[in-house]
């Protein structure tokens, strides 16, 4: 099963999102409203068509809706939904016998513990697929790329998993909220993330994570000379270009596309209130341990620190 986008990759799609006054868990976008919208066409047409729907982009840019968004069109189209996300998938790898030999640093989890999930992640996905060849089956998740979770998902390596990522049927969408629509997505956040009206947002990226990850797009940014030094703000103030042009980067092995985010439509629940009938991608003890065992074998930990300060080199 292939897709194509209609057009260019990164073409611009205006995701009609109206806002609210009722801010309720989170940002939840109504079913109804959204699905009049290009976007939800857009996100349709993959669902229906694609055997991997990945999302990624910054914390607090609306990942999580338009996940839980491709979970109900998946779920109207009668396809059986395997989840694949990084906050998830990444426990059994802290468990309390891994933490002792590799405790988490200031940034997140160690750097071994990041490669480790990222190896895992890479060839479930096409263990499973392969597992899974039934055209209904289709796995939708969440990839935050920034910091290396899950920027394996985005580089080229020659092993199975390449095949499905950067095939056809693979399709990986970001948002891009407007400067004023992200400064209301981060305050939703900082409200949610201190008093959590759902058991996932409470893993959601903290604040400081959130600044992180823009400070590193906007420094990765200029590192690669994807924009130049005179064209941003000079204290690194959130830029649509920057962000656009920097995931391009990332993405520029992927089929994918970028979904300009206008406005907000904060309805009731949480955008992790997910359909049902769907289960999780995620690795047993045994898998984790063993994918710690095989980054140990490919690298020291001083190499794995130098790997997940170059996640962003694709």
């Amino acid at each position: 099963m292939s897709y194509r986008f209609e057009t260019v990759i990164f073409v611009r799609v205006i995701a009609a999102f109206v806002l609210s006054s009722r801010v309720s868990g989170g940002c939840a976008i109504s079913t109804d409203n959204f699905s009049e919208t290009s976007t939800w066409k857009v996100l349709n047409d993959a669902v229906r068509h694609c055997r991997l729907v990945l999302f990624t982009g910054l914390p607090a840019s609306g990942k999580s809706f338009l996940l839980r968004e491709a979970v109900l069109i998946a779920k109207t189209a009668e396809r059986r939904v395997k989840m694949i996300r990084w906050d998830i998938a990444l426990a059994p790898f802290q468990e309390e016998r891994i933490l002792a030999k590799y405790p988490d640093v200031v940034d997140g989890s160690h750097p071994i513990v990041r490669r480790a999930a990222g190896h895992w992640g890479r060839q479930s996905i096409a263990l499973w697929l392969e597992k899974n060849s039934d055209p209904t089956e289709i796995i939708i998740g969440e990839v935050p790329i920034v910091g290396n979770r899950y920027s394996e998902f985005v580089q080229t390596l020659p092993d199975q998993a390449e095949q499905v990522l950067a095939s056809d049927s693979a399709a990986f969408f970001y948002p891009v909220p407007t400067p004023e629509v992200l400064e209301k997505l981060e305050a939703i956040r900082r409200a949610t993330f201190a008093k959590p009206q759902h058991p996932h947002e409470a893993k959601d990226a903290p604040p400081a994570t959130m600044d992180l990850a823009w400070r590193l797009t906007h420094e990765k940014a200029l590192q690669l000379g994807l924009v130049a030094p005179d064209d941003v703000d000079a204290h690194g103030k959130y830029s649509e270009i920057v962000y656009r042009r920097f995931f391009d980067h990332l993405l520029q092995h992927r089929v994918s596309r970028a979904l300009e985010v206008d406005a907000i439509y904060s309805g009731s629940g949480s955008a992790h209130d997910l359909a049902s009938g769907f289960t999780e991608l995620i690795a047993t003890p045994t898998d984790a341990a063993s994918a710690i065992a095989e980054v140990e074998m490919m690298m020291s930990a001083e190499e794995a620190a130098q790997a997940v300060q170059d996640w962003y080199k694709v």
